[in-house]
């Protein structure tokens, strides 16, 4: 990348939309965009900060008279503590890989020069998405109306069972929501479940975008050392949105949770819905990858009859010159030829053709995911064992 690269901005998906519009009219169009950190300070600051106080004045922020205090509700915390923060954060992973792979489509010759125009046209369309306000309105309308439909956020709880509750207010009417679960169901709540939301739109919108460009006739080249014809850094911008679905595995996480502590369903009887979700979010992850496995295919085996063409030729020179015709010098004359150095270099040549993959993902890419995806769950097993039981058993299967 030249220096005039350098200077010029990333292309950031997670902007643009409402937020942008709403910076503008607030701060100015030549406003550069808010730094991560104080996204997250801001937002913490708005979405959980006054739970904690609105709760500390109601008496049911902890207490050993509470059944359910707002600080031992994994639900509330998870989301805004871990979840929410995994979410403004993935920006710092996503944008810098999507923008690198777009950046070498655009330069490294994958796209051909007389198919240059359809790339550019991809890419405005994606840029235009990212940018439209009305996805991002219909999100927030939405996000709204889910929190509202499915408070207080995690299923069906039945408010009455509890004693005393944070949710409920000091009078005990289980119609009526308390202050601290106002805020949350009319800010934190949603807020929340928008920014989870315009993430999954800007993955949409990537994913039409790969699929777009798919469809363009690229120049891939079987030898490319990537495995992937020079697709590669699509796997690895790929990969980055794996700290998306981490964030919704942890709300996840939380939900079970919450029915294991309070509702005394067991770990054993979610365990199948935890295995088929991390399936189905490795799934969604990499499925945008298979759009190019017909190309990615066809130049494998294209190069595989190409380079094993050339592979017998090379042999037949080799074995004419050096063993049907060789003389009494032929191991010296050998040791000062070029030749073995040559067939050493084809065979890494097409060892490298046959190792094409059929997506521009490896197999080490997925495991990193899942075992990723699987991290939020861990915490499950020491509330369904104690930590001495986990060793217990531990030590049983070693034996």
């Amino acid at each position: 990348m030249s220096s005039s690269d350098k200077s010029e901005p990333i292309f950031q998906l997670s902007s643009g939309g409402f937020t942008r519009m709403l910076k503008r009219r607030l701060l100015g169009s030549t406003t550069a965009e808010f730094p991560i950190k104080f996204q997250l300070l801001v937002i913490l600051g708005v979405m959980w900060l006054p739970l904690v106080v609105l709760t500390l004045l109601a008496g049911t922020f902890y207490g050993e008279g509470i059944t359910q205090p707002f600080i031992t509700d994994v639900v509330p915390q998870v989301r805004l503590l871990v979840a929410l923060p995994l979410l403004l954060l993935a920006d710092m992973a996503i944008s810098p890989a999507v923008d690198m792979a777009i950046r070498d489509l655009a330069t490294t010759g994958v796209v051909p020069e007389s198919e240059r125009n359809r790339f550019q046209a991809a890419l405005i369309r994606l840029t235009k998405s990212r940018d439209s306000v009305w996805p991002d309105v219909i999100l927030l309308v939405v996000a709204y109306a889910s929190t509202w439909l499915f408070r207080p956020g995690y299923g069906d709880v039945d408010v009455g069972a509890l004693d005393l509750y944070w949710f409920a207010p000091a009078s005990g009417d289980v119609n009526d929501l308390s202050t601290a679960a106002w805020w949350y169901v009319l800010v934190s709540a949603p807020i929340f479940q928008f920014i989870l939301f315009r993430w999954a739109w800007r993955f949409l919108i990537w994913a039409r975008f790969l699929y777009q460009v798919s469809r363009i006739p690229l120049s891939l080249h079987a030898t490319h050392p990537d495995l992937a014809g020079g697709l590669g850094t699509l796997g690895l911008a790929q990969q980055t949105f794996a700290v998306v679905f981490v964030a919704f595995a942890a709300v996840v996480s939380s939900t079970v949770a919450h029915n294991m502590i309070f509702e005394g369903v067991g770990f054993e009887q979610s365990r199948l819905e935890v295995f088929v979700f991390i399936v189905i979010c490795v799934v969604l992850i990499y499925a945008p990858m298979f759009f190019f496995s017909a190309d990615l295919y066809t130049s494998r085996r294209i190069g595989l009859s190409q380079y094993g063409k050339l592979g017998h030729q090379l042999s037949d020179a080799f074995f004419l010159r050096w063993v049907k015709h060789s003389g009494a010098d032929v191991g010296k004359e050998l040791k000062d030829s070029t030749d073995s150095s040559t067939m050493a270099d084809y065979g890494a040549t097409f060892d490298t053709v046959r190792s094409m993959r059929f997506i521009p993902a490896s197999l080490r890419n997925v495991v990193t995911t899942t075992g990723a995806l699987a991290a939020p769950f861990l915490p499950l097993y020491l509330i369904e064992f104690s930590f001495k039981d986990l060793l217990g058993r531990l030590a049983e299967a070693l034996v």
